[in-house]
């Protein structure tokens, strides 16, 4: 049996979610990346489509892994870091998506369901509250392809992305009008008392509206006390509501299970990042094969698995041959070296 941690329960964000759980989770999901990373996925009708398919797991799988660590309660300043590898994995599959399907401006999120809509809003609220604002062009790239086809899909996730540094486009279309319609109605609020009222109105309905999700009622154990899949149950939206509508007290929305008020804090407490973030937005370098290394440190490409490297100013970066296409390499925001 699974010693238990004294004060794991102290610690956890949410009760649904026991030490036993967390740690076999935090054990199972990194080896279905793994898996996903190295084979197409076997439920493809082509090698192509099947790593369409392991692509789009290994992004579900990176992000469910940061969720499930914030709701286990661990520090939220890795998570910075972290969130950076779940858009380089949604920017990999992307580009598989427009490659099997042959069309460049492909959205990378099935925004007309739950099951892409979801993750998209909650990516993009993250970008926010962990302060990685520069992530944010990067995202809607995704979204709205090279040739600007698909901009102004959906008035929420425009909303959001207005806040980022970026022009962004009109929308009257609310894709998922429940629960967001009163996300959006606080979001267009003209003064903060009625933007909570509608906030309270959108936490309270939040879990019961979204029944449709795959996530929802996964908190429930089978009959061997196992959960299947639930990570956490958060409003990322709601809280980076709060933080882009400067609401100074959040107070009426902490007894609201689903309200991330931890991050909330966090991310007042750090409000510094921001502007670090932004002078330093040269870190999210990157660089095709076959160019001198514009930056001395450690490199990434998710077009090889296990690619992080070392370079040097105006070395060579080299290819990597993989069903990927082009190389390009990325900056590492974790510039730790691993020996020490």
């Amino acid at each position: 049996m699974m010693k238990q941690s004294v004060n794991f329960h102290e610690r956890r964000r949410q009760q649904f979610l026991s030490e036993s759980n967390y740690q076999r989770s935090l054990e199972e999901i990194p080896k279905g990346i793994d898996l996903f990373e190295s084979t197409p996925a076997g439920s493809g009708s082509s090698e192509a489509e099947g790593w369409l398919i392991s692509y789009r797991m290994v992004a579900f799988d990176l992000f469910n892994l940061l969720v499930l660590r914030y709701t286990g309660g661990e520090p939220i300043e890795p998570m910075r870091a972290e969130l950076e590898k779940v858009v380089v994995a949604h920017e990999r599959a992307t580009k598989q998506l427009r490659m099997y399907y042959e069309d460049p401006n492909a959205i990378g999120f099935q925004i007309d369901s739950f099951d892409g809509y979801c993750p998209c809003l909650g990516l993009i609220s993250l970008c926010f509250l962990l302060h990685r604002r520069d992530l944010l062009p990067r995202i809607a790239e995704l979204l709205d392809g090279p040739d600007k086809t698909n901009v102004g899909a959906d008035f929420l996730i425009e909303d959001f992305l207005s806040y980022a540094p970026m022009d962004r486009y009109e929308s009257d279309t609310l894709l998922a009008t429940r629960p967001f319609e009163s996300l959006a109605d606080a979001m267009d609020s003209t003064d903060n008392e009625d933007a909570l009222r509608h906030l309270q109105k959108f936490l309270k309905r939040w879990y019961k509206d979204l029944a449709g999700a795959p996530w929802h009622n996964a908190h429930k154990p089978d009959a061997e006390g196992r959960t299947g899949g639930y990570y956490g149950y958060w409003s990322f939206e709601a809280a980076a509501a709060v933080l882009l509508l400067d609401i100074e007290d959040d107070s009426s929305l902490h007894p609201y299970l689903y309200y991330p008020k931890d991050l909330v804090a966090w991310a007042r407490t750090h409000s510094n990042l921001e502007n670090v973030q932004s002078a330093t937005t040269a870190t999210s370098l990157r660089c095709d094969a076959g160019q001198p290394c514009p930056k001395t440190g450690y490199w990434m490409t998710p077009a090889k698995r296990g690619s992080r490297r070392y370079f040097v100013q105006g070395e060579s970066m080299p290819g990597a041959s993989s069903d990927y296409g082009s190389t390009i390499w990325q900056w590492d925001i974790d510039q730790a070296d691993p020996k020490l």
